[in-house]
């Protein structure tokens, strides 16, 4: 019991040190490109309206395909 408290804890203490390193490395890298986190947001949020343009756009093409599948089938 006592062997998989301290396996937990060598796990935890190694995910947490992977993790602060990771972040430390990504926060220099931003900090001397001058790149702003704000941005990283805004283009995320770009990428999710074009998803749901891209989504709109394409039941509107089913629909049109199915117009013209239901007028030929006449």
């Amino acid at each position: 019991m006592v062997l998989g408290f301290v396996l937990y804890e060598a796990v935890d203490l190694g995910y947490n040190v992977v993790k602060i390193g990771y972040n430390s490395v990504t926060g220099i890298y931003n900090w001397y490109y001058q790149i702003d986190a704000h941005e990283k947001e805004l283009e995320h949020e770009e990428k999710a309206a074009i998803l749901e343009e891209m989504k709109k756009l394409n039941s509107r093409l089913k629909e049109l395909e199915d117009v013209i599948e239901n007028k030929t089938k006449k």
